[in-house]
């Protein structure tokens, strides 16, 4: 073979070897998932949300994203962020439904009771005793605790610009362990309510987590300026040493099915005075339900356009335990024959 001839062979089986390799390495490096395009585009975010310097324990200085001195005041939740690798707090939305006050004892007492436990700071401390206080919620299912504790929350976001707290399960209530102490050291006297709907869901008997909520309610890391309210449907559930400490629940508060007068009060904020019904009637009927179920009434007649007769008796209904028509047998159980 000439030599010019050779040299062309030979630069085409080079290419061929290269052409080669750059498809095997192609084919061997790893594709980029949907999880690296969003560490991606969080790296990008990361790039642009440092705004100061944070001066660390030995003195370095080290870029800081935003910050502000104190939060705003409304409804939040601990949060644990897996970016800074700790506990925080994530603001949430306040549910506004059914904020009105009924015209009931247990509200007025409540609200009336929270007022005078923030004015009577300074007498706390004149006795060294600490600034906290405990409340109880219980009751049957659907009869206004929950619009209690919405009032409550108004009460200290609205008049003393303070923050809610909501610890609902067991990471919540981990969570607000870590985070309440530092909370302190920013906001040392924000007033603060912390809500535990459903208690009972949380505190089980020999439980970890019922110890930590203990010392969370005995105050053992020393938070002051600060009201625990819980709630609970089965009180029974609860531990003695939970109901029967007042110095994790000063008072209790037995939420009773609303009386005449607080369904009537519901309908006429609901329908207003002038609508075309007859108020007494509706209250008549609505014996011995909840406020739920006066919702759901109001919903279906006004709303759906059921007929108030058909939503009146679907409602009763409800109070009886739903059973399977058939009752000879359940599931594997039942027998068959053969002819």
């Amino acid at each position: 073979m000439p030599k010019n001839e050779r040299s062309d062979e030979i630069r085409r089986v080079i290419k061929k070897i290269k052409n080669y390799t750059n498809m095997n390495d192609e084919y061997h490096r790893p594709q980029r998932t949907i999880v690296d395009l969003m560490d991606e585009e969080e790296e990008s975010k990361r790039k642009n949300d440092f705004t100061q310097w944070n001066i660390v324990g030995d003195g370095s200085y080290i870029a800081a994203p935003k910050t502000q001195k104190i939060l705003f005041p409304g409804l939040y939740e601990p949060h644990y962020n897996n970016r800074a690798s700790e506990w925080g707090l994530m603001k949430q939305d306040v549910n506004t439904d059914e904020l009105y006050e009924l015209p009931t004892k247990e509200i007025e007492l409540i609200l009336t009771d929270l007022k005078s436990f923030w004015d009577k700071k300074e007498e706390y401390a004149k006795y060294k005793l600490m600034h906290k206080r405990g409340i109880l919620l219980y009751g049957d299912p659907g009869c206004g605790k929950s619009g209690i504790l919405q009032l409550c929350m108004k009460h200290i976001i609205k008049e003393l610009s303070g923050i809610v707290i909501n610890v609902k399960d067991e990471d919540t209530v981990r969570g607000y362990l870590e985070v309440i102490g530092k909370l302190r050291q920013i906001e040392p006297d924000r007033p603060i309510i912390v809500i535990i709907e459903d208690i009972d869901g949380i505190a089980a008997e020999g439980s970890y987590v019922t110890s930590q909520l203990l010392n969370m309610l005995d105050g053992i890391k020393q938070i002051e300026n600060v009201v625990y309210i819980a709630t609970t449907n089965y009180p029974e559930k609860l531990a003695e040493r939970i109901t029967n400490r007042p110095s994790r629940f000063d008072r209790r508060y037995y939420i009773a099915p609303p009386s005449d007068e607080v369904r009537m009060s519901y309908l006429k904020n609901k329908l207003g005075s002038e609508a075309k019904i007859d108020f007494s009637v509706w209250v008549k009927d609505t014996e011995g339900m909840s406020i739920s179920h006066l919702k759901e009434l109001f919903i279906s007649v006004f709303l759906l356009d059921n007929k108030y007769e058909d939503a009146l008796k679907h409602l009763k209904d409800l109070k009886k335990t739903p059973r399977s028509k058939n009752q000879k047998g359940v599931g594997f159980n039942t027998t068959t024959s053969s002819n």
